[in-house]
């Protein structure tokens, strides 16, 4: 670890843009993942409140 990341926010840019691109698209992934997981508990929360009425 070089330590670069406690000089503030960085960029998310990595040593080839491969490897930048890549990691671009794994955080979109990880972000809609999230939107659906939260999606579904909405959708728990619903129907745990329908069966307690």
């Amino acid at each position: 670890m070089s330590g670069d990341n406690l000089h503030g926010k960085q960029p998310i840019k990595f040593y080839s843009e491969e490897i930048t691109l890549t990691k671009v698209e794994l955080l979109e992934r990880q972000l809609n993942l999230g939107k659906k997981v939260s999606s579904l508990d909405e959708k728990h929360k619903e129907w745990s409140r329908k069966l307690s009425d």
